[in-house]
């Protein structure tokens, strides 16, 4: 609804741009992956075509995902053999000896399709392993740094970007991969437009000097900003007993269903820099402005959980309206 705002919707006789939103927002319920390449074990200098060869037929057609790419290059080669020493889950011998890898990052992954991908990609000698994203870790964080925002797949179609001067109306595969031969119809719009409104952020805690992102997410909701840290948290107590009856189960996973009000609206507080914020949603009959953010709770088996809070800002208040 907000993209039609700005541009007229290319897509429409397609689908409607709200169905893309599980590949846009994260999810408190499936995976994310980074696949490594390497590829010096690629023959051909256009390593991009020759791995998106082997990946595309793995893909579920029936499923949607953002898709990010792009080497691994770090200033210091030191720092980037540590990170992949703690993060990277190899599935056959590989010696890191500093030269860059490829990644392919994609959310939006049950258990299963991941299974399918990873096994699928085993006879390729270029793959070398995954990188857990699903969790927060100092490898994600840098994969979000790195990754470049380049491919959106839902079911059998593909978006990609394309050339500010070329017209939205035209649609061209600009990458290059062969989805065309897997039967995928390919569109495209103006980059522009791509990398504001369908190109998938991996979450990051807010760094020092950042903190505008999430100044321009809370400006399409008011002209009113006040930032996130300067605002409490207000969790009614029959607001949780509601989500104790509702939503003890996930209460429970988070190992949160024992806390008081206080002690749980200060913990949604301290997590609110640990991420960014999403699904903005105004409703003016009801006076309300609403944005989502995904707690991740837990230490030896993390559990996420999505909040829902209500932005008021002339109260400097975030209240609590569920969690799940």
């Amino acid at each position: 609804r907000r993209l039609s705002c700005v541009i007229d919707w290319p897509f429409g006789h397609f689908f409607r741009s709200n169905e893309l939103k599980a590949a846009l927002v994260p999810s408190s319920d499936k995976e994310e992956v980074g696949f490594l390449f390497d590829p010096k074990r690629i023959s051909s200098a256009l390593y991009g075509s020759a791995i998106f060869k082997q990946l595309i037929p793995l893909l579920d057609p029936r499923t949607s995902h953002s898709i990010l790419c792009g080497d691994l290059c770090h200033d210091n080669k030191d720092q980037l053999y540590a990170l992949l020493q703690d993060s990277l889950e190899l599935v056959k011998p590989f010696e890191f000896d500093g030269t860059e890898l490829h990644c392919v990052y994609l959310n939006n992954l049950t258990r299963e399709s991941f299974k399918r991908i990873n096994d699928g990609l085993q006879a390729f000698p270029a793959y070398i392993g995954f990188i857990p994203g699903t969790f927060s870790s100092p490898m994600r964080a840098y994969l979000s740094t790195i990754l470049c925002r380049g491919i959106l797949k839902h079911k059998q179609t593909v978006i990609q970007g394309h050339e500010n001067d070329r017209p939205n109306e035209e649609n061209c595969n600009i990458a290059g991969y062969p989805f065309e031969k897997s039967g995928y119809k390919c569109l495209s719009l103006q980059s522009m437009f791509f990398g504001l409104f369908l190109a998938y952020k991996i979450e990051r805690p807010v760094f020092p000097g950042f903190e505008t992102d999430t100044e321009f997410s809370l400006n399409v909701l008011s002209d009113e900003i006040v930032p996130l840290k300067e605002l409490s948290v207000e969790l009614e107590e029959k607001k949780l007993e509601y989500l104790r009856a509702e939503k003890g189960g996930s209460l429970k996973r988070a190992g949160i269903s024992h806390l008081d009000p206080n002690d749980l609206a200060a913990l949604i507080k301290s997590k609110i820099a640990a991420s960014y914020i999403y699904n903005m949603a105004l409703l003016p009959q009801h006076g309300t402005m609403k944005f989502n953010l995904m707690l991740e709770l837990g230490t030896d088996e993390p559990v996420k959980i999505t909040a829902s809070l209500e932005y008021l800002p002339s109260k400097k208040n975030l209240r609590v309206i569920t969690l799940y």
